[in-house]
């Protein structure tokens, strides 16, 4: 129910307890991920569900409300929290309010740099993605799905948007700028960079595989095993991970510097492996120039330049098999192998067992006994001296071999055997049933002091905290009087923040924290940060970095403060100025907490943290200018703002602008980052109604 992949065939708490169990009699341990947004109606059931998935045995939760997760370890000490990717950890103050919210384990952001990682895993236990696709916005802070189609990514129901064609544009010259799928990232494949990452300590590598093939798990798996263990058939299974999902042919990913490969602008969806050239067409048949021998019912995609013209299937017709194309397929092309059939003959007789030795004693008088594993049982009948044909060794040996669901490898001692033996093969049958059923179900003592179903005790009383209206500016601008606080979020951190602070001396100035900030990036804020009442933070870094700091915290938008026990959490600190309410709630879900939230309104509104260059890193023939469009395949326009900090950051708004007259009753944050001086004199002039009319 609390997944990030709800559209997943996912478990359920009837049947998690026997994959548990599979899991646990094979010495592999469970993370259960529970790593979605939480609102008020779904707290009750949400602790309730850990709890008893914690009495089953799992060994981890990952979670992605960080104030939750240390509520959670209050109520239950003895659980093991890991902190979700989309809590966005990616620098040292991440990692130390984790450890001390009661997390025992990161899973970093994808995007966080190799000299973080290292650091961070000084701190705290650290886990980092080595395999699979990549999100183009921020981890945790992506809401294009959310505000273009109503489905959420942090709730579980991303729909990709991101995957859909989509280019930019400059919006004075008409210009296009990038390629068909100009959001769509490579995906990741960091091959022997596995050792630099071992190297520092990290403790665990990660391995999409939810919503993944078998031939891609294998592969996967089988690749990086090999990779560590210095096989020489590494190749083998890079090939192999290659046909079985390759979106553009792999990037190393942000953590060792953005690559060529990054973006797959081109092509979407599986690239496959490049097998030849067509070196004839007859018809709708092709044939290839290639050294490859195929089976029926392998798949290609046929490219040229870089772009997808066709696909062909090699089908058996007439008692033959040919290769048959649809598409603008020319001779010269390049055939991709994205269905290969044989890698399945790798795999499909490989299952992993747990070895088992049964010791069996078989006496006239006594039942039948049976020991493996620590376990005994005996047989309800007794054996009796046989009249007609006696119970063999085989036949019991042929009894235990049947281990039915159970991932056992038997093998047979027999303690004692006494000749002449009868007893019901039924009996026989029943007693091992018995001792497999008692291991495989055996658990260890699980520790939960509060196993009650959990009630949610709603009478929270919030201290209301006067904090008027906020604005978020870029730029200096007259500002309409009620505005109590200003936000700044510049063009360019390194610039002098003198101008800005003095031009606003009447009021309240916080810092903008973007979701995302290096080491390096954190060096250049460290030198302007004091000069400021507080700071505005859309990461949860900046809990820690405002509280070590002596600064007020604005909890931005980021944050998604979603549910009553993560506001509690938040508000126990003297050092939180305000609470900014989660784009993601409605007003009425905001009413819910009867607390005074800021509340993002008569405002544009930002969708996605890009902290990688969309235009390659064209640094000296850069194309980005203040009036960049995204426009997507239904020629909807989104804006482009960039912010310089160590390197670059891109924001992209929905250039609908959110109102709600219901929200008038809230204090009123204006997010205006990067608009211009026309634009702003029109908006204050206005009253702040510009946006409203």
């Amino acid at each position: 129910d609390f997944s990030a992949r709800k559209s997943a065939d996912n478990f359920t708490l009837e049947d998690l307890g026997f994959y548990v169990n599979y899991a646990k009699n094979l010495n592999v341990k469970v993370y259960l991920t529970v790593n979605t947004l939480i609102k008020n109606n779904e707290l009750e059931n949400y602790i309730n569900t850990i709890k008893q998935a914690y009495m089953l045995g799992v060994d981890a939760f990952i979670v992605q409300d960080v104030f939750l997760g240390k509520y959670i370890k209050e109520l239950l000490p003895n659980i093991t929290l890991h902190l979700s990717t989309q809590g966005g950890v990616s620098n040292v103050y991440g990692a130390k309010m984790a450890k001390e919210f009661g997390f025992s384990r990161v899973i970093l952001a994808r995007e966080t740099t190799f000299e973080d990682i290292k650091e961070i895993a000084k701190i705290i236990e650290t886990e980092v993605f080595i395999q699979g696709a990549l999100c183009s916005s921020f981890s945790g802070h992506c809401y294009f799905s959310s505000f273009i189609g109503g489905l959420s990514g942090n709730r579980g129901h991303c729909k990709q948007p991101c995957r859909k064609k989509c280019s930019y544009f400059d919006n004075n010259t008409g210009k296009k700028l990038t390629d068909l799928y100009s959001l769509s990232l490579s995906d990741l494949c960091i091959g022997e960079y596995i050792f630099k990452l071992k190297e520092i300590g990290v403790k665990s590598l990660k391995i999409e595989g939810r919503m993944r093939s078998e031939d891609y798990i294998f592969s996967a798996v089988k690749y990086y095993k090999s990779i560590l263990n210095n096989e020489n058939d590494t190749k083998t299974y890079k090939d192999m991970l290659l046909k079985a999902y390759n979106r553009g042919d792999y990037t190393k990913g942000l953590s060792f510097s953005q690559d060529k490969n990054f973006l797959s602008s081109k092509i979407q969806g599986h690239k496959g492996y490049f097998v030849g050239l067509v070196k004839k067409i007859i018809t709708n048949k092709l044939i290839i120039g290639t050294n490859f021998k195929f089976l029926e019912g392998d798949s290609f995609k046929i490219i040229r330049n870089g772009y997808e013209v066709g696909n062909a299937t090699i089908k058996n017709l007439n008692g033959k098999l040919d290769i048959y194309f649809k598409g603008d397929v020319k001779i010269g092309d390049e055939v991709y192998l994205t269905k290969d059939n044989s890698i399945k003959f790798n795999y499909e007789n490989l299952k992993k067992l747990k070895p088992l030795v049964v010791s069996v004693s078989a006496k006239v008088g006594e039942p039948l006994k049976l020991s493996a594993d620590g376990v005994t049982v005996y047989s309800q009948l007794s054996f009796e001296n046989a009249k007609n044909s006696p119970i063999t060794k085989d036949d019991i040996k042929s009894s235990l071999s049947k281990t039915d669901v159970y991932p056992f490898n038997i093998n047979v001692n027999f303690e004692n055997f006494d000749d002449n033996l009868f007893i019901l093969k039924s009996e026989i049958n029943k007693t091992r049933a018995k001792l497999y059923s008692e291991i495989f179900n055996r658990k260890p003592t699980i520790i939960c002091d509060n196993i009650e179903d959990y009630k949610l005790n709603s009478n929270f009383s919030f201290k209301q905290l006067d904090v008027g209206d906020t604005v978020i500016l870029s730029t200096t601008s007259k500002l309409n009087s009620k505005i109590k606080n200003v936000v700044y979020s510049p063009k360019d951190y390194n610039d002098d923040a003198c101008n800005f602070l003095n031009y606003y001396k009447d009021k309240k100035v916080f810092l903008y924290l973007p979701p995302y900030l290096s080491s390096n990036d954190l060096k250049i804020i460290d030198k302007i940060a004091n000069k400021f009442y507080g700071v505005y933070g859309d990461g949860y870094y900046a809990y820690q970095y405002a509280k070590e700091k002596g600064l007020k915290l604005i909890v931005g938008t980021g944050f998604n403060v979603f549910n009553l026990l993560a506001l509690n959490e938040i508000l126990k600190n003297e050092f939180i100025y305000s609470v900014v309410a989660s784009k993601e709630l409605s007003i009425n879900e905001i009413d819910e907490f009867n607390y005074n939230f800021s509340v993002l309104n008569s405002s544009k509104l930002q969708i996605m943290d890009l902290i990688y260059c969309p235009f390659s890193k064209n640094c000296n023939n850069c194309p980005y200018t203040d009036n960049v469009v995204l426009k997507d395949e239904n020629n909807r326009e989104f804006s482009l703002f960039r912010q310089k900090l160590a390197s670059c950051q891109f924001k992209i708004y929905n250039l609908a602008s959110v109102y709600s007259k219901n929200a008038d009753k809230y204090p009123t944050i204006y997010d205006l980052t990067g608009e211009n001086e026309e634009f702003l004199n029109k908006f204050f002039n206005n009253d702040t109604n510009y946006l409203k009319s």
